[in-house]
Formats: structure tokens, C-alpha cells, sequence
């Protein structure tokens, strides 16, 4: 079980009345990222006695209190602790981005001792090997947290075995084989979760800088609301060489893949939305680079595929005719 000790001595230790204020605020701000939060109380409550008006020692001490609080109602028991401490985390960086606490490094290091924590957690509990700590999320999430990569990859791509469908684990995926040096692997994975649900890729923590600036390049110069934006990143990052072609073999997913086309085809024609446009645009560009295999597909044509590729956004159409020029 793991849990921070509250608990302390009924005699408090005494604090030098004139300690250096430097020193004391240091001691302070030391003890939260390590989360020996009693201690980190301490240290702020007798430097603001001290300096009441300095460096705004309020939002520590109500740093400090939000984790108290949190980790004082968190499950003794196994197996829901490592689940709790993930959402503990998120309800703090969501309280951290309220309040407007400016001093990021701080709260990475809090982050780094708050996720070594969980892997503790994790292992007490016997979880090590476990796809998912609930249904929404996944034991590999908690090793890319805590800096342990090769763990992450290990249990995330068991994941995916049970949970094929899943945006998140891909991207997980994705941000791990990134953190871990390999930019090209990553890129497949996050080429999966866009073909899942974009929506679904969890960007607070995407690790590709790449896909976070072009995802406010289309925000920012295309006008395009954060939603449709998410659609089209896939299309735009292909043509800009970000991902490499998704090749296909003929037993293996093309009829299937042509299934989900044709069956968004037919909701475009019905529907006329902007997301459907972009999915339909993306999947044109995977059957394009498998169009040796559409002869063996009855329901779909690579002219075909092309001229509505062209009908749904013309100005990318040039630029991928462009690229795929370039590329040959």
C-alpha cells in the first residue's frame, strides 16, 4: 500500500526562529516535490509567518493542502490505489492550471516523485503486468509518467491486443517509442490512434512537438475550430512527410479498410459534414498507396478515390499530388 505518511510526531519539530529565509523557502518547496508534504507545510507556514508578503507563499501552502487532502482520501486497499493516484494527478494539474502557479519546474518535479509513487502502487498491488488499472486507463500510461519507457511499450502493446480499438493506447504507444528516441515508430502508432478517433489521442501529453504545432497551425491559419482541426492533422502531416505510407497486404485489412470507406462514403453523402470530409480525405491517401491491391477490391476505384479526394479539399489534393511527385 502506498500512502503518504501524515501522521506525525504529537511534538512538533522546532523550526530556528531566524533561519535563512532563502534556505527555509528552498527546504519548503525541496519537500513538496519529494511529497514529504507535513514537512513542506511546515517550512511555508513559518516562512510566511516570517515574510508574509513574498513569493507567493499562499499558492504553495494551497499546493501542498490539495495533495494532503488527496492523498488522506485515497483507497487503502489494492487494486483501486495506482487508478486513484493517476486521477489525484489529473484533478491537480486541472487545480495547478486554475489557480495559474507559473512556476512549471516545480511542478515537474512534483509530477516526477507523484508517478514514482504510483509505480510503487502499481507493483504493491501486483498490477505490473496489467493492461489497464480501470476502464479508461491503461498501466502503460503510469511507466511513461514515471520515465520508464521500455515497461510502457511493453504493457501498452499488450493493451492494444485487448483493446484494438482504442485512440488512447495508440497514442500512448506513440509517446513512448517518442520518448524513447524513435520519432519514425511513434509516428505509426499516432497514425493508428488518427484512424481510430483523433478526439481520442489524449494531447495534454502528445510528445510529438511536431503534431501539437501543426494542430495550431491549422487552428491558427486555416480558421479551423480545434475539433475539425484534430480531422485534418493526419492528411496534413502525411503530405508534410511526417508519416510514411501505410502499406497493406490483401488478406490482411485491405477489404476491411475499403468497408469503413465505402460506409463513410456513404454518411458524407448523406450527412455533408466537415469531419466526414476529413476522414474520407485521409483514407483516400491510404488507398492510394495500396492502390495495387484495389484491383482485387470490386467496390472501390483509384481514379475514383483520387477525383473525390480533389472534390473534398482541392488545395490539399495539389499539394499531396505535389508530394506524391516528390516523392517518386
Amino acid at each position: 500500500m502506498v500512502r503518504i505518511n501524515l501522521a506525525q510526531s504529537a511534538v512538533p519539530k522546532q523550526l530556528p526562529l531566524f533561519e535563512d529565509k532563502w534556505m527555509l523557502l528552498n527546504r519548503g518547496i525541496s519537500e513538496l516535490t519529494r511529497l514529504n508534504l507535513v514537512e513542506a507545510k511546515e517550512a511555508f507556514e513559518h516562512y510566511k509567518a516570517l515574510y508574509r508578503r513574498e513569493h507567493d507563499i499562499d499558492t504553495k501552502l494551497k499546493h501542498t493542502d490539495f495533495l494532503m487532502e488527496g492523498f488522506a482520501n485515497g483507497p487503502e486497499s489494492c487494486p483501486e490505489q495506482p487508478a486513484y493516484l493517476c486521477e489525484l494527478w489529473s484533478s491537480f494539474e486541472d487545480y495547478v492550471q486554475a489557480v495559474g502557479f507559473e512556476q512549471g519546474h516545480i511542478i515537474s518535479d512534483i509530477k516526477s516523485s507523484f508517478f514514482r509513487k504510483a509505480v510503487e502502487a502499481i507493483n504493491q498491488c501486483d498490477l505490473a503486468e496489467a493492461p489497464l488499472l480501470s476502464d479508461t486507463i491503461p498501466t502503460g500510461y503510469v511507466y511513461i509518467q514515471a520515465g520508464e519507457y521500455d515497461l510502457a511499450i511493453k504493457v501498452l502493446q499488450s493493451c492494444i491486443l485487448k483493446t484494438p480499438r482504442s485512440a488512447a493506447i495508440y497514442g500512448y504507444l506513440g509517446d513512448a517509442y517518442m520518448l524513447r528516441g524513435e520519432p519514425n515508430v511513434a509516428r505509426q502508432c499516432y497514425q493508428e490512434a488518427f484512424l481510430i478517433d483523433p478526439a481520442g489521442i489524449d494531447w495534454r501529453y502528445m510528445k510529438d512537438r511536431t503534431l501539437l504545432e501543426l494542430r495550431e497551425q491549422l487552428v491558427g491559419e486555416e480558421g479551423l475550430d480545434t475539433a475539425l482541426a484534430l480531422e485534418w492533422v493526419p492528411s496534413y502531416a502525411y503530405i508534410d512527410g511526417l508519416f510514411r505510407p501505410r502499406i497493406m497486404k490483401l488478406n490482411e485489412g485491405v477489404k476491411e479498410f475499403v468497408g469503413e470507406y465505402l460506409e463513410l462514403q456513404k454518411a458524407f453523402f448523406k450527412e455533408q459534414a466537415s469531419n466526414l470530409k476529413a476522414k474520407l480525405f485521409f483514407r483516400g491517401i491510404i488507398l492510394c498507396d495500396n492502390e495495387p491491391l484495389l484491383r482485387f477490391v470490386n467496390k472501390v476505384n483509384f481514379i475514383e478515390v483520387r477525383k473525390q479526394m480533389k472534390s473534398l479539399n482541392p488545395a490539399l489534393f495539389s499539394r499531396y499530388l505535389k508530394f506524391i511527385e516528390n516523392r517518386k
